[in-house]
């Protein structure tokens, strides 16, 4: 099968992972503003995190050139949503490119949940909810790329409830 036919019959699936879509309207304005911090990979456990963001909603500002973490946070109702938008890199082909964002529970032993969100990065704002999250725990959402790994990458964006 030539390289065309199989990205037609990828039509933006990968396994485990499933596409943000176009999202209508901005950051909610009179939400708190968070800064993510740094990803180190390690275990993130419960009020292990020096500034916790409680509550949905809130807004964020990324720049980053591998990964990203978020605050610790409390699902509404068992889910939670992340819409961002790229504005710029040091790779002038972002715009053709995609970041991923996977949501964590950090109760005990962190746990990915759910799918791998990609966003892409052309301008507009994407989201992707994640459902079935535990209400009781903290929660964190991991933002990061695999393309350039030299190169920064930044935007906003905003999680919610719905």
């Amino acid at each position: 099968m030539g390289a065309s036919a199989s990205a037609d019959k990828d039509k933006g699936k990968r396994e485990g992972e499933v596409v943000a879509r176009v999202v209508e309207g901005e950051p909610p304005s009179g939400a708190v503003k968070v800064e993510l911090v740094p990803d180190t990979g390690a275990d993130r456990a419960t009020g292990e995190v020096g500034v916790q963001a409680a509550f949905l909603p809130f807004n964020f500002n990324f720049d980053f050139t591998v990964s990203l973490a978020s605050r610790t946070f409390w699902p509404v109702l068992g889910r939670a949503c992340v819409s961002l938008r790229g504005t710029g890199s040091a790779d002038p082909s972002y715009y053709q490119r995609e970041v991923k964002v996977e949501m964590w529970d950090a109760y005990g032993t962190d746990t990915k949940k759910g799918l791998t969100a990609r966003y892409s990065l052309n301008g507009g704002y994407y989201g992707y909810c994640w459902s079935g999250l535990s209400s009781g725990h903290e929660h964190y959402f991991r933002i990061y790329k695999d393309w350039n790994l030299g190169a920064r990458v930044w935007g906003n964006g905003w999680t919610s409830p719905i």
